[in-house]
Formats: C-alpha cells, structure tokens, sequence
C-alpha cells in the first residue's frame, strides 16, 4: 500500500483522465441533445429528422431511421421539453462529477459511485429490453468505473 506522500503512478492518472472524458462526453452530448430538443419543439419533428437523416447520409430504409421515425412520431407537445429537461439534468450531473474528479475533491470519488451505479440498474433494463452495443458499452464503462473508483481511494487523499 502506497503512502499518503507517494504521488499516484501516471498510468493511474491517465486512467483517472480517461474517466473525467467520458463524464465530459457524456455530458456535452446530453447538453447538444437538450439544445436540439429546445430549438426543434415547435417544428415537425418528422421534418427535422428527415434533414438530420439526409444530412448525416443516415440510409432512410435502415432499422435506426425506422426506429426513429416511430419515436419522433409519439412526440406530443409537452414531451420534447421533459426529454429537455431531464437531458440537462443529467448533463449537469455528469459535468459536476468530471469537474470535481478533475479536482480530486475528495466527495467526487464517492459521490460519482453512487450517482454512476445508482443508474446501472437502468442501464441493465434497456439492455434486457433491447440490445445495443452502444449500450452495453456504456453498461461496462460504467461499471469499470465504479470499481476503478473503489479500488482508487489513495487518488483522492489529501496530503
């Protein structure tokens, strides 16, 4: 075990940086989702997707325009604006955990274990309801971080 002086390894640093970049990423995706669903609402959501899809080069037969297309077309008024919300929402708290990780405050080791693995359970549901890749990378991501967190403790000691 390493001492309360012994600064950590780069690799655990470089580790550590990997993860306030997925928290980074995640949150500005979010942050641009919100964003779009904002300034959109009060267009045809069937318009916007076709102009994204052709934009994009997105093939207008494939499975995910389809998927899409059914989504955008369940769209009611008040819908877009609560998918807004919440995309912030989780933006803010994505952002918060990757500034204070960046910061090695020493609440952000705990605080992101419990906001990350509090939405594993959720993660697992959309998984088990349909499989994507996407998902079950953002599934095992999150779960490496959670452990990595746990097993880093001596990253976040003051000295």
């Amino acid at each position: 075990m390493r001492s309360r002086a012994t600064p950590p390894r780069s690799q655990d640093a470089s580790l550590l940086s990997w993860i306030i970049a997925f928290k980074a990423f995640k949150s500005v995706t979010l942050t641009a989702l919100g964003i779009v669903l904002l300034t959109t609402r009060h267009t045809d959501p069937v318009d916007v997707l076709m102009r994204f899809a052709l934009a994009v080069h997105l093939p207008l037969t494939s499975r995910l325009f389809d998927r899409a297309l059914a989504l955008v077309n369940s769209l009611t008024i008040t819908r877009p604006i609560a998918l807004a919300i919440t995309a912030f929402g989780y933006a803010a708290l994505m952002g918060m955990e990757g500034v204070a990780l960046y910061h090695r405050k020493p609440w952000a080791r705990r605080f992101t274990i419990i906001a990350t693995s509090s939405l594993i359970p959720i993660e697992v549901y959309e998984i088990v309801r349909e499989l994507h890749p996407i998902r079950v990378f953002v599934l095992l991501a999150n779960i490496a971080i959670v452990i990595y967190l746990m097993r880093r403790k001596d990253l976040f000691e003051t000295n």
